[in-house]
């Protein structure tokens, strides 16, 4: 289950050691369906103290069903501006039996970016339960202290595969403070109540059945429910700022740059002389985004207010890495200097992103910076090291973004990428050997969203580990690369690779016959269940196209029996595939043709997309039958 600062007031005491009500047989049977958890009881509590400090507290009884749950895990953020109090937790029985308390051992505390980080202070307390027997119930509590706030958390109602018996939200704040929510997936309106200088405001759900993870279903903001909640005023250390509009949050975060774009004499010197033969402005960009990348990397580095704002570029100048902020803003000077306006963008990474209401502002619809041009209509992605100048990359194409610009911030979206802008070509050579084995030669050109995972792999596996990573995505199983060559355009998001891939049985004997696929290295093979009760609609984010000459050569001793339908073609709306066989002699050449198209359907038409992505599969998995010769 994913925590948001959230709270929780069971009604009964971790002290109590049977606590009959857990029993699952008290679980309401229109709840376990499609259910492989159910949140009994929770209550989110969130106390305002003053507008640079809170408490978070937290209690919950979750019955996990099955493994495929994830509900008996606790992750738990925190950095200098948090701390987590004493975690508490119990597990019970599939009768509601008391078992034991949560063990030390599966408390777990590390760094929350260590991967990438060699400075911060963000972390992660990670409790996993350690208990198979299901189904069972666990019983977590805890708080946690905050000393600055950017806002306030969310309330995620519930997770995908998660029903939910009662659950509550409240936030207890001065009444001097103010501030904002919305309601996605979910009509609430709170309760609200005064104590003293105090208001408080609660949401509460009750009978929630869960919500079914589809297969190409939109993001799980734009399905679960969810209350956003964010203050008009908030503080950390010496910084106020507002995040009434996304207005004000970017005028809030402008000012957390503002003046750290300054290079020094040297590198402006450097800058100058790098761009001066530079033919258009075009040209400049590419030249400092390659300077960058040579002459920096990403590392995070959260400490303090420096998990907001970015490290001056003289900083990054001379220790030569940065996190996202940091090394956007180098970018950006470096840009400046050249005579090119730059505007920092936040954005959310990823597939499950918040398409942004432009009328509620939040600080947690983003985790990461990227940068914009807007005399290029150009976007760079300032932390790789091997993507070619203005080639933003998938995880971050076609959504909302916030530019940060002196006149505040301001909605803008990322572009998508026509399915004609990812593609494949690939010419393949098999040699079918007489013992039953193949020598297989892929000469083949990926662009756009297909290419990055091979243009990475290039730039920092070793051959020897690339192999084993393309043996692992090969769909041949037993085989061998005898060569492999990854050629990356510098650039363009284009990449070239060459291989041999020996495979020592290829196809399938029956007496006398052979069985042989007509497409071994791309056949298309992603089709979902068949599902007549569909909820949610179909999302394909990123078209792509693939064009194939497949020429299959057969050993003189065996001769073509018989070979599937010459031309086969499918048109649909969801895309369109195309095959033609031509046999001359003892060769089979195999021209195909392949287009998915991005789509956002509603769910009824989920068998008739599916039906389509059948029919090419089956069109792709035909197999030509070749009979030895006496």
């Amino acid at each position: 289950m994913r925590i948001s600062l959230i709270f929780l007031l069971l009604p009964c005491c971790l002290g109590a050691q049977n606590i009959p009500v857990y029993n699952i047989v008290n679980i309401p049977s229109e709840l376990l369906e499609n259910a492989s958890a159910v949140v009994r009881a929770r209550e989110i509590t969130f106390r305002v103290k003053a507008a640079d400090e809170a408490v978070l507290h937290e209690k919950r009884v979750v019955t996990v069903l099955s493994e495929a749950s994830s509900s008996d895990h606790l992750v738990l953020l925190y950095d200098g501006f948090s701390k987590i109090g004493k975690i508490k937790g119990r597990v019970y029985d599939a009768a509601g039996q008391f078992i034991r308390d949560l063990e030390k051992n599966e408390i777990n505390d590390r760094s929350f970016i260590s991967d990438f980080s060699i400075y911060e202070d963000s972390r992660v307390r990670y409790i996993d339960v350690n208990h198979d027997k299901f189904p069972f119930t666990v019983v977590f509590e805890y708080d946690i202290a905050y000393s600055a706030l950017r806002g306030y958390p969310n309330w995620d109602i519930q997770d995908f595969n998660t029903a939910v018996e009662q659950s509550e939200f409240t936030l207890d704040m001065p009444s001097d403070l103010t501030f904002r929510h919305k309601s996605l997936n979910i009509d609430l309106t709170p309760i609200e109540r005064t104590e003293g200088r105090r208001r408080l405001y609660s949401w509460s759900v009750h009978h929630l059945k869960a919500v079914k993870k589809e297969p190409y279903a939109p993001p799980a903001m734009e399905l679960l429910p969810v209350v956003l909640v964010s203050p008009d005023l908030f503080k950390a250390e010496d910084y106020v700022g507002s995040i009434s509009s996304w207005q004000s949050f970017g005028a809030f975060q402008y000012e957390l740059a503002k003046g750290r774009d300054v290079l020094s004499p040297a590198l402006r010197e450097k800058v100058k002389a790098l761009t001066a033969n530079a033919a258009s402005e075009g040209e400049k960009i590419a030249i400092l985004y390659r300077f960058m990348q040579e002459n920096t990397r990403y590392v995070s580095v959260q400490l303090g207010i420096g998990g907001w704002q970015p490290f001056d570029a003289q900083y990054v100048e001379k220790n030569k890495y940065g996190d996202c902020k940091a090394l956007s803003n180098f970018m950006k000077a470096l840009l400046l200097e050249a005579g090119i306006t730059a505007y920092p963008a936040l954005v959310k990474y990823g597939d499950d992103y918040l398409d942004l209401p432009d009328d509620f502002a939040t600080p947690y619809a983003f985790n990461h910076v990227i940068l914009y041009v807007p005399s290029q209509d150009m976007w760079l992605e300032c932390t790789s090291n091997y993507l070619p100048p203005a080639y933003l990359g998938s995880g971050t194409d076609d959504r909302k973004v916030l530019l940060i610009t002196e006149a505040g911030g301001r909605l803008s979206r990322t572009p998508s990428m026509p399915a004609s802008d990812n593609s494949a070509h690939r010419h393949i050579e098999v040699n079918l050997l007489g013992d039953g084995g193949a020598s297989i030669g892929v000469h083949a050109a990926f662009d756009g969203a297909l290419h990055e995972w091979y243009r990475y792999a290039g730039e920092y596996y070793s051959p020897e580990e690339l192999q084993k990573e393309m043996q692992k995505k090969s769909p041949l199983s037993q085989s061998y690369f005898a060569k492999l060559d990854v050629h990356a355009a510098k650039e363009k998001p284009e990449v070239a690779l060459d291989y041999v891939v020996d495979v020592p049985q290829f196809g399938s004997k029956a007496g006398k016959r052979f069985f042989i696929p007509l497409n071994p290295i791309s056949a298309f093979s992603d089709v979902p269940a068949a599902n007549d009760n569909r909820v949610h609609p179909v999302w394909v984010t990123d078209g792509y196209m693939e064009q194939d000459t497949i020429v299959l050569h057969f050993p003189e001793n065996y001769a073509v029996e018989s070979i599937p339908a010459t031309s086969t073609t499918l048109n649909s709306a969801f895309g369109s595939y195309s095959a033609q066989i031509v046999q001359q002699d003892q060769t089979l050449t195999v021209v195909r043709y392949l287009e998915i198209k991005p789509a956002r359907l509603p769910a009824s038409r989920y068998t008739e997309w599916r039906n389509f992505r059948r029919d090419v599969a089956k069109a792709d998995g035909m197999k030509v039958v070749l009979v030895g010769k006496n």
